[in-house]
């Protein structure tokens, strides 16, 4: 008889419920996760939300306490140098040298690039020394060095351009200093610094990031010696730009090619190790003196090798000598036609000395006077007005410098004007050779 045939296997069948089981735990354990994640962010948002509103909390209760004080505690808010002066030890009293020197470094070759972005002759942006005594004597911030910042300057520049005349269009500068400066008091004195706190962090974001922009296409031009129409909008620069290229001079493009790589490198290289600094120099001293050294070095190889005439590299030419004559600034021709621009002025001084004054003081533990700043600043334009210069604002960079160096009071503002004021006394034989391609680097 044939053997019965075998009887195939059927195939397992699947397990549909344990899948579906297993796939609703994955998804619970999902959302569970997901869930925790967003309530720990929410806490931390809630956290930050809540310091803020203590430290502004704290910042007003100071100005209520202060604006309630009698009339000794006045002096003493009005000029805090009464208070932090008496303080310094000689530690102290070292480090802000140390500190007001190295800014001084900085802050020359800054201000002469900064006030060529505003249209005004470069020697202006060093007249700015009585702003800077000014808000040592009267400012709250331990750190913020004032002087010509980049904010400001192309802020400026989009008001004063029309104006032919350099004497003239310095003048109408110095003016919209004196009233913005003057409007700045006010606001203060009524002790309504805390209008600042409700200005929208994207808002100067935003501002900062146009600005900086403007800045970069208004200096193309000198980075290859060209002609660049002005204009408002940016794109419409770097279009110009674009378009005389073809025009550009190579020596001048590699001049502006090496003094960036020569800042960059003295930024970045570890220069600390490499040259056996001591530890109490702190490493990034070298990168915050680069604009210092890149000008001194082009200026020397340019009166040396005389590459203006050689190679037609564009000089800064004669500036005017010593320190400037007092000069009323108080009234001009055009002054009816920019009174929104005095107020724009001094929104942008105001908001970016506040923001990064607050900031700095914040990493120290202190409590920056709103209010006060505003007297302060209000002030120091308003006394600088009459030195032949234009506004000024806490500069995030050089405010930055003195912390790092180890300043600790408005000290180092004032060894900084000196040094400013005594460079213009002193040292300005070779400041017209200094080249305007090196000197757009900063």
């Amino acid at each position: 008889a044939a053997p019965a045939p075998e009887e195939e296997e059927a195939p397992a069948e699947p397990e549909p419920a344990m899948a579906v089981v297993s796939a609703a735990d994955t998804y619970a354990r999902v959302n569970q996760n997901l869930a925790q994640l967003w309530k720990a962010n929410r806490a931390r948002l809630v956290a930050r939300e809540l310091e803020e509103e203590a430290e502004i909390a704290a910042e007003h209760q100071a100005e209520e306490e202060a604006a309630a004080a009698p009339s000794k505690g006045l002096i003493a808010r009005r000029l805090p140098i009464l208070t932090w002066a008496p303080q310094l030890t000689s530690a102290r009293i070292i480090g802000d040298i140390i500190a007001g020197l190295t800014v001084a470094t900085v802050l020359i070759p800054q201000g002469m690039s900064y006030a060529t972005v505003a249209g005004l002759n470069p020697i202006v942006g060093l007249y700015c020394y009585v702003p800077l005594l000014v808000y040592a004597a009267m400012g709250t911030s331990s750190f913020v060095s004032v002087g010509p910042v980049a904010l400001v300057s192309t802020t400026l520049h989009g008001m004063i351009a029309y104006v032919p005349e350099p004497a003239a269009r310095l003048a109408l500068a110095s003016c919209l200093m004196f009233w913005g400066g003057a409007l700045a008091f006010v606001v203060g004195l009524l002790n309504w610094g805390k209008v600042v706190d409700v200005v929208p962090h994207d808002v100067l974001s935003a501002f900062t990031t146009s600005a900086v922009l403007n800045i970069m296409f208004t200096q193309i031009g000198n980075l290859f010696q060209i002609q660049v129409a002005s204009s408002h909008a940016p794109i419409v620069m770097l279009r110009n730009a674009l378009v005389g290229l073809p025009n550009a001079k190579p020596f001048t493009a590699c001049i502006s090619a090496a003094a960036m790589a020569l800042l960059v490198a003295m930024k970045k290289l570890p220069l600390h190790s490499w040259l056996g600094a001591p530890k109490a120099v702190p490493p990034s001293i070298f990168g915050s003196i680069g604009p210092f050294v890149t000008m001194a070095l082009f200026t020397a190889v340019n009166a040396a090798l005389g590459l203006n005439g050689r190679f037609g590299l564009q000089e800064v030419g004669i500036v005017p000598s010593g320190l400037p004559k007092i000069t009323p600034a108080i009234t001009h021709p055009q002054l009816s036609k920019h009174i929104k621009d005095v107020a724009v002025i001094a929104f942008v001084m105001l908001t970016e000395t506040l923001a990064m004054g607050k900031a700095l003081a914040a990493r120290a533990g202190q409590v920056v006077d709103n209010s006060q700043e505003f007297v302060a600043m209000g002030l120091a334009n308003m006394a600088g007005s009459f030195f032949k210069t234009y506004s000024s604002a806490g500069s995030f960079s050089r405010s930055a410098v003195v912390v790092s160096t180890g300043g600790s009071s408005q000290l180092a503002g004032i060894v900084t004007a000196a040094s400013v004021a005594l460079t213009l006394t002193f040292f300005r034989s070779e400041e017209r050779r200094v080249g305007k391609e090196c000197r757009s680097r900063w």
